[in-house]
């Protein structure tokens, strides 16, 4: 593994970490996890406007968490759900990390 794809690597996990502290996606993730949700009803759980729900659940998208689909109701809707996904730091993951950059 060379040192662009350490940087990568700490540059993605850095991305995850970067959305993950906010905590209006945690919750919506939360929120997505108990089952399928729309903007519009994630955006009056939070008490956002809805361009904002939509910006928030497009970044979550954008980095894999989420995925959505239209489903045909009274009208079309795009309804967010979770994606299968695991996020793992520990000293371990670290040590390997940290030794990569070390031997590159």
């Amino acid at each position: 593994m060379g040192e662009g794809e350490e940087k990568d690597e700490i540059g993605g996990l850095a991305e995850v970490l970067r959305m993950l502290a906010n905590p209006i996606r945690l919750k919506m993730l939360a929120y997505i996890a108990v089952r399928p949700r729309h903007a519009y009803e994630l955006s009056k759980k939070l008490g956002l406007s809805y361009p904002l729900t939509h910006m928030h659940l497009r970044a979550l998208e954008r980095l894999g968490l989420v995925e959505s689909e239209v489903v045909e109701e009274a009208r079309a809707k795009r309804v967010y759900k979770l994606k299968d996904f695991r996020i793992v730091i520990s000293p371990e993951e670290l040590r390997k990390l940290g030794e990569k950059l070390e031997s590159g």
